[in-house]
């Protein structure tokens, strides 16, 4: 239990300015989904525990934790949670609810306490950086082969460079091609100088609280970053990744990374097109389309304006979520429930808020910029038969330009 976070339970008043604006509490009315009501059974559980450290674990070794209703809801409130923040915005103290979430997660995965899947992810992207020479004839294999696809589709001269030296940008993908083509088309047309990162953006440990491993699996690109170079680390259309990018590398890494630049994606080709690097077809999409803020790039990063208008700058027929930006409300999908199966149920009827949304707007396409959004939309799609298309802001982009 951090110092921010012993101030924080005891500002907290409990006023419930924040339970209608979390998405699993409109859907569910439990008591364990109010922000304050987490915050207060934490105080609870941290002063019962007579624990002069005040931790978490020590006061679940107490417990018998199958009659414990208070251990029942306290594991509740801690996993059935993305960490969107969005209670922080209507908090009139300003109390960041997600640092609550992140301790007590990591407490309680102490305990063999939540969905293990999610830490093990983390552990593999840590692990990472010790095999990368292992795998690294086969990703170069694979990027060969998309790269001669490529030029073949797109452009004769499209390179996806690997492993290049003085390059000025380090994209930093996600897992599979996707996330690689619309980027690469981008940077071909705008005359980017980058190289390709042997690893992934994405960082499980940072969805449990393990802040530890979190910066070992962000300290290989940055390694990467070192060896090469480069000017700039960028990241995919991945919220929580990009989150830890922008508000955690310089307290990890410090001088390490003086003189690196850190950007999105998205607000990267947003630069492009405003200084001319590229050029698109305005009009090239007049399909009823909306765009949904993802938590961790709009409320925790402030990108909105720029997604908004690269979206407008190719389709004609845009039609705005409310509410939006900063107020707008979550998927459902963030903070790893994605990759927890046993939350499958919860994710899903946090969804709820977000499709009577998406149903208002008549919106055919769904554009957004975050890998869990992309994913929990179309699970949501799927489930309430919504007809939609989910796209991202840079495919968008990649599939309209002049080239």
């Amino acid at each position: 239990i951090s110092m921010p976070l012993q101030l924080y339970e005891d500002i907290c008043v409990r006023c419930g300015a924040c339970a209608d604006a979390c998405h699993f509490y409109a859907a569910s009315k439990d008591p364990a989904h109010i922000p304050a009501y987490r915050m207060m059974l934490v105080k609870k559980a941290v002063q019962s525990s007579g624990s002069r450290r005040g931790k978490l674990a020590d006061w679940y070794r107490e417990l018998d934790l199958t009659d414990s209703a208070m251990a029942s809801q306290l594991q509740k409130a801690m996993w059935e949670c993305t960490g969107c923040r969005r209670c922080a915005v209507y908090c009139p103290f300003d109390l960041d609810t997600g640092l609550l979430v992140g301790a007590g997660r990591y407490a309680m995965l102490q305990e063999e306490l939540g969905p293990e899947m999610i830490a093990e992810i983390g552990d593999a992207e840590v692990s990472k950086g010790e095999i990368i020479d292992f795998v690294k004839e086969f990703f170069v294999e694979q990027t060969s082969e998309l790269e001669a696809r490529l030029q073949e589709e797109f452009h004769p001269d499209l390179k996806i460079p690997l492993e290049k030296k003085g390059a000025r940008v380090l994209y930093v993908p996600l897992v599979g091609e996707h996330a690689i083509v619309p980027a690469a088309k981008i940077f071909h047309a705008a005359g980017e100088d980058w190289t390709l990162s042997l690893f992934t953006a994405t960082n499980h440990s940072y969805f449990v609280g393990d802040m530890v491993k979190a910066k070992l699996a962000a300290n290989w690109i940055v390694q990467e970053a070192l060896d090469l170079g480069v000017e700039a680390i960028v990241y995919p259309e991945c919220g929580h990744a990009s989150r830890t990018l922008f508000n955690y590398f310089e307290g990890w890494f410090g001088d390490e990374i003086d003189g690196i630049e850190r950007a999105n994606i998205v607000p990267l080709t947003h630069a492009y097109l405003a200084e001319g690097r590229i050029q698109v077809r305005p009009g090239a999409f007049d399909t009823p389309l909306t765009y949904h803020d993802p938590c961790s790039l709009g409320r925790s990063s402030g990108v909105y304006e720029g997604p908004r208008e690269m979206v407008t700058s190719v389709a004609t027929d845009f039609r705005e979520m409310t509410p939006n930006r900063e107020l707008n409300w979550c998927c459902g999908g963030g903070g790893g429930l994605i990759a927890a199966l046993e939350l499958e149920e919860a994710r899903m009827a946090g969804g709820l808020p977000k499709v009577e949304q998406i149903r208002s707007t008549g919106a055919e396409w769904v554009v957004t910029a975050c890998e869990n959004c992309k994913t929990q939309l179309e699970d949501l799609n799927n489930r309430d038969d919504l007809g939609i298309e989910i796209k991202g802001v840079i495919d968008l982009i990649a599939d309209s330009l002049i080239v």
